[in-house]
């Protein structure tokens, strides 16, 4: 009976201190962050995995929330999150796995650094708290291989292709017909973004119209492989009659499967235009249908000869004059046509019209095509100086929203609204252009300020007044 006794009491005074261990473990339980990128340096174009762990103990609230991740000079993509649970010291914890892809665009060290994570969670439930943990400094060193210095531009992919589509308006070219060059190029493991655009050459005697880029990428659910496209075209008008060549392409890559340089050729392209039959008449003189006849002709001309020599002079001096004059034209029209094209008219209705069809990629380099043509813009043509010019916040938000759709991989989120975009933007050129214009017109004139009536020479070399 005293043995017993002396177990209930020992019992419980042994049961003190792995409970007061199992409350201290509770108590100090923290969240945890990990982050890790891999590989930790790349080839320039190829993708580093930045994975994010984040745990909480008993359980979280909601979601953990993370930056936005955008890396300068480099393509950032979130690729997905995965729920996890795991077991620490005794201590249970739930959390969320997050994977994102950098795609550096050129060669250099990469640091993402500076960010925090807020957590919530059910420290002691049913309490919940609520805390920022700084997530530790990671980086990554992208590089061009040693073989492939040459490469102007530098293009990486695991598999890449080229291919070239010609359209004609007719079998038969002849003048006034028109030609359609579209290349295509399909990459595996590289952003649309960092394909090489192309080049439409200008031929004489052709007139170049080219098409605005169309860009695509995919990227498979289960493997989380990204596939691109980037589709260049560009129009031809045939002016005049004649053999013209459309140049080959060729397009250098860096395959990162076989560590090689490899290169697609695409093959020049003939035409052989010729004259528009439309443009004169066939019918033989003598062969008209009105019976008409060679002797007939002679004495029409013998009879009105004054006549006849007036015509042949009037038809001499066009043929002298209209030629020229034509070209005079033509030239005229060019020049007003590519000064159009050059314009801020023809910029801003560009970027009008891929806000209005949604395609936030076409909107945000049609936006940057525009700002040069803005003549009150800084030098730079920044989308920050834009920014500072406009002062709108509601404008900074959709810009900052664009970008963020675009590089930070965040599509359902603070999605940008087209018609507030084009709205802030539209208000911001007119205050812009009416202040530069403004300055232009409070320019005092020449005459009320001569060059010649200036005496500051006689100041040269005396000191100031103190």
């Amino acid at each position: 009976m005293r043995h017993w006794l002396t177990a209930v009491i020992l019992l419980p005074a042994a049961a003190l201190p792995l409970q007061h261990a199992q409350a201290q473990q509770a108590v100090a339980a923290e969240p945890i962050v990990q982050v890790t990128i891999d590989p930790p340096r790349v080839v320039v174009g190829q993708r580093a995995t930045l994975d994010i762990l984040v745990l909480a103990p008993n359980y979280m609230t909601q979601p953990p929330e993370l930056p936005g991740f955008q890396v300068r000079n480099a393509v950032t993509r979130q690729l997905q999150s995965v729920n996890t649970n795991e077991q620490r010291d005794g201590v249970s914890y739930a959390g969320v796995r997050f994977e994102y892809a950098i795609y550096p665009q050129e060669p250099g060290s990469y640091a993402v650094s500076g960010q925090k994570v807020h957590i919530k969670y059910a420290a002691e439930p049913p309490a919940t708290r609520e805390v920022d943990i700084a997530l530790p400094d990671v980086s990554l060193e992208a590089f061009v291989p040693d073989a492939a210095l040459d490469l102007q531009p530098f293009l990486s992919a695991s598999r890449l292709t080229v291919e070239q589509q010609i359209k004609r308006s007719s079998d038969q070219l002849k003048a006034g017909d028109a030609v359609t060059r579209t290349v295509t190029i399909k990459a595996e493991g590289t952003p649309a973004m960092l394909l090489p655009p192309q080049a439409f050459a200008a031929i004489d005697g052709l007139r170049l119209y080219p098409a605005q880029p169309v860009l695509e990428d995919k990227t498979d659910g289960r493997t989380d492989v990204m596939t691109s496209n980037r589709v260049d075209s560009a129009t031809y008008m045939l002016e005049r009659p004649g053999d013209y060549s459309l140049p080959a392409i060729d397009v250098g890559w860096w395959n990162v499967g076989s560590g090689k340089v490899e290169m697609v050729h695409l093959d020049a392209v003939p035409l052989k235009v010729t004259a528009d039959p439309a443009a004169g008449s066939t019918t033989p003189v003598g062969q008209s249908g009105q019976g008409w006849t060679w002797d007939g002709l002679v004495d029409l001309i013998a009879d009105h000869w004054l006549s006849a020599l007036l015509v042949v002079l009037g038809l001499a001096a066009l043929a002298w004059v209209v030629p020229g004059l034509v070209r005079r034209i033509a030239d005229y029209r060019r020049r007003r046509w590519q000064a159009y094209l050059k314009s801020e008219t023809f910029a801003f209705g560009r970027l009008r019209s891929a806000v209005r069809h949604r395609d936030a990629r076409a909107t945000y380099f049609a936006l940057l095509d525009w700002l040069p043509h803005l003549d009150a813009a800084p030098p730079n043509n920044t989308l920050g100086a834009f920014k500072v010019i406009a002062s709108d916040p509601a404008l900074d938000r959709q810009l900052g929203a664009l970008e963020r759709e675009l590089f930070g991989g965040q599509r359902d989120a603070d999605r940008w609204a087209p018609r507030q975009l084009l709205r802030g933007v539209t208000i911001a050129r007119r205050r812009v252009r009416s202040r530069a214009t403004v300055h232009k017109n409070t320019r005092l004139p020449q005459h009320l300020n001569p060059a010649a009536a200036s005496n500051a020479s006689a100041y040269v070399g005396r000191k100031p007044a103190r």
